[in-house]
């Protein structure tokens, strides 16, 4: 039974460097052990904690906040098993272990070197990615929205832990994949608006191959797409699609587009054109910005062969 965890643990790790692979979070360090400074409120046992394992750990410089260097610490919880029925507790554990680590790590001598030689650095965040994923489960269930209501949580000081489910998993690789497939990986970044936060000119970039972290969580993924001679934009969102969302999606891309595209794509899970067309026109119409709008492309990322033209 040792050896078999063991290997669905390595399965699941190896999922999650093919993810992090995915989003341009190159370079990870894996299987890192960092030395617990609090030893009797983090043990899991009668004995005293004396380290933990933290599965990757990936930093870089935030390409939405000036100055701004990020630690993430990403923990790997891939099961054989569907979620719990009740999965507050296996959540609150998975997510506490996680909440410790980043304490930890916090102090540890091993960020203290990542961050040997860096410059321009004002500012050091420490976050956590939680991967709580299975292949039991269907890909899009949506386990968060059963433990948004956890409570108790607040016990360690751990800022931020971003956590990605089966369904969140799932809307990130088939709009990455789908973009990448459409106009090849060479043509496709991720956008990165102004935030507010990234105004410096000699440290502002508009995209990018790196995935935000920002974006984990986020209900829309922004692109930037060289076509040729041809600049476009494109948005894949995760909700179905509705005539509402298609305006508000319109609105965000005319408010970050630098330069003026040539295309403007917005992409649903579910956009059908028999189903939806009308409802996309009128859409449009509603749109001030007339020269913009006309630009506008609604598809699916979950393509079939009635989506051939």
């Amino acid at each position: 039974m040792g050896e078999w965890s063991k290997s669905v643990g390595e399965h699941g790790e190896d999922i999650v460097s093919a993810f992090l692979n995915l989003i341009g979070w190159k370079a990870a360090i894996q299987n890192m052990d960092v030395a617990c400074i609090r030893p009797t409120p983090h043990q899991v046992s009668s004995s005293a904690r004396s380290s933990h394992g933290i599965d990757f750990v990936y930093s870089d410089r935030s390409p939405l906040e000036d100055g701004v260097f990020k630690h993430f610490c990403i923990s790997s919880k891939f099961s054989t098993q569907a979620y719990p029925a009740s999965p507050t507790n296996q959540f609150k554990s998975h997510f506490i272990d996680l909440a410790m680590a980043m304490e930890c790590f916090k102090r540890s001598q091993q960020r203290r070197d990542i961050n040997t030689g860096r410059t321009g650095i004002s500012t050091e965040v420490i976050s956590g990615v939680l991967f709580w994923i299975n292949d039991k489960n269907a890909k899009d269930h949506d386990v968060v929205s059963e433990v948004a209501s956890c409570r108790m949580l607040d016990e360690f000081n751990y800022g931020t832990i971003y956590v990605v489910d089966n369904k969140r998993a799932s809307f990130l690789y088939e709009a990455i994949t789908f973009m990448r497939n459409a106009y090849g990986a060479a043509s496709v970044k991720f956008l990165y608006p102004a935030t507010g936060k990234n105004v410096d000119p000699s440290q502002r970039v508009t995209s990018g191959d790196v995935l935000p972290a920002e974006y984990l969580t986020s209900g829309i993924i922004p692109f930037f797409i060289t076509d040729g001679a041809a600049k476009k934009l494109a948005v894949c969102c995760d909700d179905t699609f509705s005539e509402e969302g298609m305006r508000r999606l319109i609105g965000y891309l005319s408010s970050v587009a630098l330069d003026y595209p040539q295309q403007v794509l917005i992409c649903f899970p579910d956009y059908n054109f028999s189903q939806h067309s009308r409802q996309a026109a009128l859409a449009k119409a509603s749109i001030a910005n007339k020269d913009f709008a006309d630009l506008v492309e609604v598809i699916s990322y979950r393509s079939d062969f009635r989506s051939i033209v």
